[in-house]
């Protein structure tokens, strides 16, 4: 059957082989409780206004609305071919995120309510089920890339980002109910009045809702994403993991560049800005190998069988000569997924971890020598974005990405003379800094595993 973007919603009972629709109908029944959960909170939706008196009209309405689609949609997506309908409720799930934001909602019961609700109903909708008609579409293949020496989709790889994931959440969260007007004051350990003078600065009140809650929204659907499809979905989920890629990528760059804004723009440091944006990076390096493998399949897939890159990234596609890797029990997951993250952390090369504290010192060095006006800019920009490529540089299919840094060492060099400055100290200190980073760029380090094709490119 040659399949359209159009069979990812509308499908109908004939349109496939016989043994792929007994595997779809045979999924499906197996996960159908799934949609009485929904249409249970769908009810509790529908609740919510007058348990919470709520404020805000729109929000009465969004609620009201939601929870009867949801039931509505619900009973639809019972019948296995009625796939519009799953699609339906997964992004009524993800609007829930968004609504409070919208709607400005002047109730934090709201918000957690609706945020609790969403998380579920896309746990619902597409976490526990799966992608709605993978059955029909997914192709037989390994879980295993030929060339790769494990699995870039396995579960090893994906618990630390969705661990992360909350943590930025729950982080993003409190700041954002701080802009909300849902708190009162905001915690900051080391800066004071830090994270208030920059949650309330020009440069977040710029966005037309909170950057916080913003923030928070992006990390759920981090974990959401994280957690989406099985060990297959480098190649049965293209799409899950192009945009779980994209979320990612783009959320560290937005949060080094907040960062970067704090001392050039606000005038200040914010202890809660600086963790959201450290857990952004961190993420960075565990999410660059699944993308890659799927790359490599599409590429594959144009090439062995003619299949455009727009077909094979919603429908997924296989490889020969890759192998499966058998399922971990989940009584050893968490054990084995930490023992394997510290293995690694200590086998990153020694150089990174010394140009990500020069990085640091950088970025602080203009408060700490005391020096301030252009030169100090070019630090604190410096310094943050030495920082992010050489998170990204520690994966080691990011790896060749450190070459940059020798840009931001020559950068640190001529900083002085080229923007000018009286201040010795602010001199010196880019002179031996810069020194001392271009050498410590040009070690590549140990690398440990194998990726097929894309071995050539890690140097």
């Amino acid at each position: 059957m040659d399949l359209t973007f159009s069979n990812l919603f509308f499908v109908k009972k004939g349109m496939f082989p016989e043994e792929k629709q007994q595997s779809h109908e045979e999924h499906h029944k197996k996960v159908s409780w799934v949609y009485y959960c929904i249409i249970t909170l769908g009810l509790w939706l529908i609740a919510n206004p007058p348990t919470f008196g709520y404020k805000v009209p729109a929000m009465v309405w969004n609620d009201i609305l939601s929870g009867i689609l949801l039931i509505v949609l619900s009973y639809f997506a019972l019948k296995p071919y009625r796939l519009w309908a799953q699609w339906a409720i997964i992004f009524l799930g993800s609007w829930l995120f968004i609504a409070p934001m919208i709607f400005m909602a002047k109730e934090g019961a709201g918000l957690v309510t609706d945020y609790l609700i969403g998380t579920l109903v896309v746990v619902f909708g597409i976490v526990i089920p799966r992608q709605p008609g993978i059955k029909l579409f997914a192709q037989p293949g390994p879980n295993v890339p030929p060339g790769w020496s494990y699995n870039p989709s396995s579960w090893n790889q994906r618990v630390p980002v969705v661990f992360f994931a909350w943590i930025g959440f729950f982080v993003a969260r409190y700041m954002g109910a701080y802009q909300m007007e849902y708190i009162d004051t905001v915690w900051d350990p080391f800066f004071g009045d830090g994270t208030k003078n920059v949650l309330t600065s020009k440069v977040s009140k710029s966005f037309p809702v909170s950057d916080a809650m913003l923030g928070a929204f992006s990390y759920i659907v981090d974990v959401l994403f994280g957690l989406a499809g099985g060990t297959h979905r480098w190649r049965t989920m293209p799409w899950v993991v192009i945009i779980f890629g994209i979320l990612i990528f783009p959320l560290g760059v937005v949060s080094i560049t907040l960062v970067i804004l704090q001392p050039v723009s606000v005038g200040y440091w914010c202890t809660l800005c600086l963790t959201s944006a450290m857990v952004s990076l961190i993420m960075i390096p565990f999410t660059i190998d699944e993308v890659v493998a799927t790359l490599q399949m599409m590429k594959n897939e144009k090439k062995q069988r003619n299949t455009s890159y727009w077909k094979s990234l919603w429908f997924g596609g296989t490889m020969e000569g890759g192998r499966t890797e058998e399922a971990k029990n989940p009584e050893t997951l968490l054990d084995l997924t930490f023992r394997e993250a510290s293995k690694d952390f200590l086998n990153r090369p020694w150089n990174l971890f010394l140009i990500f504290a020069l990085g640091a010192w950088i970025m602080l060095s203009p408060s700490v020598l005391g020096y301030s006006g252009t030169i100090a800019n070019s630090s604190h920009i410096a310094g943050a974005l030495i920082i992010t490529f050489t998170v990204i540089s520690m994966s080691e299919v990011g790896r060749p990405i450190r070459y940059i840094l020798v840009l931001f060492g020559l950068w640190l060099i001529a900083a002085p003379w080229v923007l000018g400055t009286d201040n010795n100290m602010a001199l010196w200190n880019g002179v031996i800094c810069g020194l001392v980073l271009i050498p410590l760029c040009l070690p590549k380090g140990k690398i440990q595993d194998k990726r097929g094709s894309f071995d050539k490119y890690i140097k």
